[in-house]
This record gives structure tokens, sequence and C-alpha cells, in this order.
């Protein structure tokens, strides 16, 4: 099966849209899960806030509450979601060469590590944020490797400040920005400040709609203290290291391999850099800003696809590296049953 995904042909896409809709059906049938309901009454603009989600996820609930409320339209949009990341994650890596063949392996694996439990086959305000992450990640790349357009770090900014509306703790990937720009970019100093700009220009944006309705200061009451309630879920973590034990193992292996970049060309070494910081981001957004939510494990999992593709695409054994990918997708489906009792 990891033979058919390492063409670089984009009907590879079908595997990935049969995955998810096999994954889906054992979930909906087999285990006859439902979401969680929605009722959420919008009085004032600061009711749109719940736990870390945005308020533009709070709109979205709101305004599309029958679709949140119906099993079959929310995992079809949350799956149509999940598709978007994965065939955008593998355009960023194909349009940058990061592996020495072109193939479709990081989206069948991103949808693979992201289909584990149940809650995350649902909409949810860390699945739409991550949308937009990967919107920014896209131009950010696009400037570590051109470096070249003042547009390219706004719109980043832009599409990062839009991930924080829909759910609050990506706010902290601006942080990841600046540290890849100051590491690996060398860019000028009134770039830092564009990527601030864009990313401050959707906040002042909403707040200026809470603010026409009197509650400008409200919006950053509740939405400012979200990015410093750090809590640490033990079970939660267990929970998703036991789902995602061997992608992890996979990756540890891969990250600390030819850390000199040997045979790898300065972009390929780049782009490990990112998806490392990325990966680093996504264990301590999780660990400690999930708010016990496992779907807060979706900004790792595009790491962990990253890492794993690499690790499978450097086994010389074909019939070893097609056990080990099985091997991800049955642990995935098996996770999936055995989510009551763990």
């Amino acid at each position: 099966m990891l033979r058919y995904f390492r063409q670089n042909d984009p009907f590879r896409v079908i595997g990935i849209v049969l995955f998810i809709l096999a994954s889906r059906a054992i979930a909906l049938v087999g285990l006859k899960a439902v979401p969680d309901p929605v009722a959420l009454t919008v009085a004032f603009p600061s009711d749109l806030f719940v736990g870390a989600a945005g308020p533009l996820y709070g709109l979205l609930q709101w305004g599309l509450a029958f679709v949140f409320n119906s099993p079959l339209l929310n995992m079809f949009l949350a799956s149509a979601f999940v598709l978007v990341n994965a065939t955008t994650l593998n355009a960023l890596l194909i349009r940058n060469s990061a592996f020495e063949e072109n193939t479709y392996v990081p989206a069948a694996l991103s949808t693979i590590l992201f289909s584990f439990h149940p809650s995350v086959l649902w909409l949810s305000a860390e699945l739409i944020a991550s949308t937009f992450f990967l919107l920014a990640l896209v131009y950010l790349q696009r400037h570590l490797r051109y470096r070249n357009s003042d547009e390219t770090v706004l719109t980043a900014g832009i599409f990062l400040g839009l991930s924080s509306l829909f759910y609050i703790p990506f706010a902290w990937y601006v942080v990841l920005a600046l540290l890849l720009f100051l590491f690996y970019s060398g860019t000028l100093g009134r770039r830092y400040l564009l990527l601030f700009w864009g990313f401050g220009l959707t906040l002042i944006g909403t707040w200026m709609v809470f603010l026409f309705q009197e509650e400008g200061a409200n919006f950053w009451l509740l939405y400012a203290p979200v990015l410093v309630d750090f809590d640490f879920n033990q079970p939660l973590v267990l929970n998703a290291l036991m789902g995602l034990c061997l992608p992890v193992a996979f990756s540890f292996v891969a990250s600390t391999s030819n850390l000199a970049g040997m045979g790898m060309t300065n972009l390929q070494i780049t782009l490990k850099r990112v998806f490392t910081w990325i990966g680093i981001f996504g264990i301590l957004t999780f660990c400690f800003l999930s708010r016990g939510q496992i779907a807060g494990i979706v900004t790792l999992t595009l790491a962990l696809a990253y890492f794993c593709t690499e690790f499978l695409l450097h086994i010389q054994r074909k019939w070893l590296a097609e056990l080990f990918f099985l091997s991800l997708i049955a642990l995935s489906v098996i996770m999936l049953f055995l989510q009551p009792f763990y």
C-alpha cells in the first residue's frame, strides 16, 4: 500500500478519500459515535468565546448549529478539512522538494495519524485553526526560500491571526514564525513588524466589531488569559502517546538521524528544521494548552507526518517499509475501537 502513495500522481488522493470514508464509517456505524451537542445562544459578542475556542469558531457554531449537531454533516465537513490539510501539507513538501522523491505519503500519513481517536473525527476549533496555520506555513516557507516579498510575510501574519481567532492558543505560533525568521532567513527588520501587523490586523478587525457592540474590553479579557492558562493533563497526554506510539518512535529515529544533513540540499535541511520546531511547539501547546481536548494534537501530527515519511522513504527493504506503513494504519483503526478502554 505504501507503494501506491509513493507515486507522484494527484489521483492518489482517491486512496486518501477512501481511508477517510472507511475510518469515519467505523466511527459512525461500528462505534455509534455522535458529536457533542451544540446549543450556543449568542446574546452578546462575548458569548462567542467558549473555552479556548476563538470568536470565529463560536460564530461558526452558532450559524451552522444544524451542521454541528448532525453526525453525518459534522463528520463530512470535518473530513473535508482533514483532506484539505493533507493535500496542502503534501503540496508544500513537493513544492520545496522535501524528499528525494515526490510522493503522496505525507498526505496519507497525516490523514492516518489524525484518525486514531473518535473525538478528532468531528469539527473542532483546533482542526479549522490548523488549516489556517498550514496556509501561513506555506507563505512562511516561501519567504524562507526566496526572501524577497513583504506581501508574503504580511499574508503569513494574517493567516496566523485568523487561526488564533478560531483556536486562541495558536497565537503562540507567531513566536514560532519569529524564530524561523531569526534562525533561517536573515530577513529585514521591517518584516518582523509586518508579521506582527498582519497578525494584529485580524485581531483589531475583530475587536472593532466587539467595540461597536460596546464589548471592546471583553474581547481582550476573554482572549488574552487563554494564552497563559497552562495546565498539564497527564491522562490526556498518556492517551495520545498510546495512540501515536509508533509514529512518535519513527519520528524520533528520523529526527535524530543525519543531524549533519549529509546528502541533503540546503532547502531540505531548512525544511527539516522547520518541522522540528513545529513538532516542539505542537508538543508544548498540546501538553499545556489543549484544555483536555485530544484534537489539540493536530499540529503535532503535521510534524509526525513529515518525519514518518522521511523514516519510511529511507528504509532500504521495501517490504519492511510496507509493513511499517500497514502497522500505522492498523494502530489507527485499533485505537478507534479501544478508545473507551485506554
